[in-house]
């Protein structure tokens, strides 16, 4: 141990020394409390303090003390969330008791090689499925597809939370990232506080919470949810991109790469996310070549590029979907003629399943955290918006409402960059309290919400 570190543990305090004669500080636990206690918080945050615990007869630094008590506690909380969503997923597989009604029994018949009235071609879902079908029944197998896929979504979410929140540099905001990074996953959007703890069956009684409003977390849908872990990637991928790709004059860079690959199997598990941010891209690269006179068409190019493995993949889809020969499918242009069906108050809908981000944008002033991401969570909401309030898919499709899935998307990556940035305001005190206060106030309640929402669901209750 290197001479003048300070130890606490069961030893009380005072001084001693090894072998060699040098002397060491020992804090007992009570001593070390008032040590920790009396410090700034800032000056706590920003540098370790050289302490260490005893570990039976070896010594722990506290800093590797906490983290490991923070990586058993994810652990533990990814465990239970694995097998919460197991649970869920199967009893949507075997329709338990004539309940929990999902778009996964469909799916099911897919992964079985059965002819369904829809048809499918995201084969990441199903070829994960076909798999774990090797070793157990279908119903089993795609309930592990679909737990295994957005299981994969946690450990991305929290790397990324872990990375804004620079938990490597301050360890202690690791207990913060596992907490935000499993409230994301439940967060949804309001309804009335007297539907908390209610649900009744499919009626003229019954309460409507997700039908019309849509939320961030679809724990109905397993193809959204099994498209997150690629998803995630590619969403703050291009927002890095977008800040780099005009100065770098690279045909080939890593970072475009990866983002092409991610985006690709994104399309490949459910397009929703790609139709959004593709067209997002479109607009903002189009604007910026048109902005700068056309100076940056080499860039334009050198990243567009990327795109077409994802756009050859798309045209696929589309063709053995909407069947081109069918006058009645395809995709029809309408101002709310889908919404409309689903929702009687647009706007309040809206505001239900925004609340939060849009709190955040009305408190944040002229802050620049995160200012690229949080403008492009923005950006790809608005355009999921537009095009649900736009477009729908003819024929029988059109209740389906399939163009609200890119808004859902919106909405989660909203979520989760304004927590972000709600979290750096909190860590830095950067706003007043009041604002804070309010801020947390509204994602609270959103959570609530959620957890509501999803015991609805874990306990066989209609998703509407």
């Amino acid at each position: 141990m290197p001479q003048g570190k300070y130890l606490a543990g069961d030893l009380q305090s005072g001084c001693t020394a090894n072998s060699t004669g040098v002397q060491y500080k020992l804090l007992s636990s009570i001593a070390y409390e008032k040590l920790l206690f009396s410090l700034p918080v800032r000056s706590w945050d920003r540098e370790a303090v050289p302490v260490y615990f005893r570990k039976g007869k070896e010594f722990m630094p506290v800093k590797d003390r906490k983290s490991y008590l923070s990586n058993v506690f994810f652990i533990l909380l990814f465990l239970a969330y694995l097998a919460v969503t197991l649970f869920l997923f199967h009893r949507q597989t075997v329709r338990y008791a004539g309940r929990y009604i999902s778009d996964i029994t469909d799916y099911l018949s897919t992964i079985q090689g059965i002819e369904v009235a829809y048809r499918f071609p995201y084969p990441v879902l199903f070829r994960t499925g076909s798999f774990f079908m090797l070793f157990t029944t279908p119903e089993h197998a795609l309930a592990f597809a679909a737990t295994f896929l957005n299981g994969l979504s946690v450990l991305v979410l929290k790397w990324y939370l872990d990375s804004f929140l620079e938990v490597k540099k301050y360890p202690g905001r690791s207990w913060l990232s596992i907490l935000l990074t499993f409230s994301l996953l439940f967060v949804s959007m309001l309804f009335p506080p007297s539907y908390l703890g209610h649900y009744n069956e499919i009626g003229e009684n019954y309460l409507y919470r997700y039908r019309g409003t849509f939320t961030p977390n679809p724990y109905h849908n397993a193809t959204y949810l099994a498209a997150r872990p690629f998803s995630i990637p590619a969403f703050f991928l291009f927002a890095e991109v977008l800040g780099i790709y005009e100065k770098e004059n690279k045909w080939f860079h890593p970072k475009y790469l990866l983002f092409s690959l991610f985006l690709l199997m994104t399309t490949m598990t459910k397009p929703s996310f790609t139709l959004i941010l593709c067209a997002a891209a479109g607009i903002l690269m189009l604007y910026r070549l048109i902005a700068g006179q056309f100076q940056g068409v080499k860039a334009f190019f050198q990243l567009g590029i990327y795109f077409i493995p994802t756009f050859l993949v798309l045209i696929y889809q589309f063709v053995v979907v909407f069947e081109p020969d069918n006058a009645e499918a395809g995709i029809g242009f309408a101002f709310l003629k889908a919404w409309s069906t689903a929702s009687g108050n647009i706007p309040l809908s809206i505001l239900f399943a925004t609340a939060f981000p849009l709190t955040v944008l009305a408190l944040r002033g002229k802050e620049k955290t995160l200012w690229t991401q949080y403008r492009f969570s923005w950006q790809f909401l608005l355009i999921g918006l537009a095009t649900l309030l736009f477009l729908y898919e003819k024929g029988i499709r059109m209740p389906h409402l399939n163009f609200a899935w890119g808004y859902m998307h919106g909405l989660f990556f909203t979520y989760t960059v304004s927590l972000i940035c709600l979290a750096k305001a909190t860590l830095t005190r950067s706003q007043p309290l009041w604002k804070l206060t309010l801020q947390w106030g509204v994602y609270a309640a959103h959570l609530i919400c959620g957890i509501d929402y999803f015991v609805v669901l874990l306990r066989g209750g209609l998703y509407l």
